[in-house]
């Protein structure tokens, strides 16, 4: 019973649709657009979908976690696989 509350509860909040992006700086866009320009679609959707589901303190922290160690975080993946699914060339 339990699960099918937890799993119409997702369901529910799926249907909400994305919120709202949080803030960031617009060196950061710039700096991101150097390397995936945001006139590309997958660009664009990637930076919406990754300040949609990360503050810009976390982005950091995984800008910097990738620098250090190669190791990207997993919603920027996420974000940017759905973006290639959504928009193929």
């Amino acid at each position: 019973m339990r699960g099918l509350i937890a799993l119409s509860g997702a369901f529910i909040l799926m249907a909400c649709g994305p919120g709202a992006p949080h803030e960031f700086p617009a060196s950061e866009r710039a700096q991101f657009s150097a390397s995936c320009p945001a006139s590309d679609p997958v660009c664009a959707c990637t930076w919406d979908r990754i300040t949609r589901e990360m503050t810009y303190e976390d982005y950091q922290a995984a800008v910097e976690r990738f620098r250090r160690d190669g190791l990207m975080d997993h919603r920027i993946t996420h974000a940017r696989a759905v973006c290639v699914e959504q928009h193929p060339h």
